[in-house]
């Protein structure tokens, strides 16, 4: 396997054990069991960061510039500490919120990893440009409702399950609007982030529609000539 198939492969391993976090959640959140105070799910996850972090410095020792590398990556690096198994072994107590947001941090890692393999797949097919950004957009709405929900279920009135939460999450991208409203500051924060994801995204398949039509027509023109 040459260095760019073993880097892919690394992407997709740091992908797929994200991708067990981000099912966990997922469970835990349709059955509503608060995971954040699992302490099965604070050993998987210390358990996950630690195979990333091997993972990385695999990248990190396989790159044609090793040193290069690592700075270019040191934010992933920084996506892939266990900060509460440290925290807890530190004696730090944190709030929910912030708890919560830190475990969701590896996650973002996968998302990053993601992506990269999405591109890897499809940048080669005809319209591979403009599904990988469907799939990073979905799967960003879909990451944004796990957190959402979480933070706003228990004190937000207006949401009453994580399908609502979904539906605010796709009506905020679309920048169409909700009759659903944060509450908490990181559910804020998140409602910025999907506005600005849908306006820098959604755009995209006008553009490809746009460009569709145009070649189709050129098409024509060239065979009625």
């Amino acid at each position: 396997m040459n260095k760019q198939g073993l880097q892919f492969a690394l992407h997709l391993s740091a992908f797929m054990l994200s991708l067990l976090l981000v099912i966990s959640i997922s469970i835990d959140t349709f059955r509503g069991i608060p995971f954040y105070d699992d302490i099965n799910y604070l050993d998987l996850q210390f358990w996950i960061c630690l195979l990333l972090m091997v993972l990385f410095f695999l990248e990190v020792y396989n790159a044609e510039n090793s040193w290069r590398y690592f700075g270019r990556h040191f934010l992933f690096l920084l996506l892939i500490v266990p900060y509460l198994t440290l925290f807890d072994w530190w004696g730090v107590e944190l709030p929910g919120q912030t708890e919560y947001l830190f475990r969701f941090i590896p996650l973002v890692r996968g998302y990053i990893a993601f992506t990269i393999i999405a591109y890897g797949l499809l940048r080669d097919l005809a319209s591979g440009l403009l599904i990988t950004y469907i799939v990073v957009l979905f799967s960003f709405i879909y990451y944004c409702s796990l957190i959402f929900y979480v933070l706003e279920s228990s004190v937000n009135p207006m949401l009453h399950s994580f399908w609502d939460s979904l539906w605010y999450s796709c009506m905020t991208a679309t920048t169409a609007g909700c009759n659903i409203s944060a509450m908490t500051t990181v559910g804020k924060i998140i409602s910025v982030l999907l506005a600005l994801a849908g306006m820098m995204l959604l755009p995209v398949f006008t553009v490809y529609l746009t460009d569709l039509i145009r070649t189709g027509r050129v098409n024509r023109n060239a065979d009625a000539s």
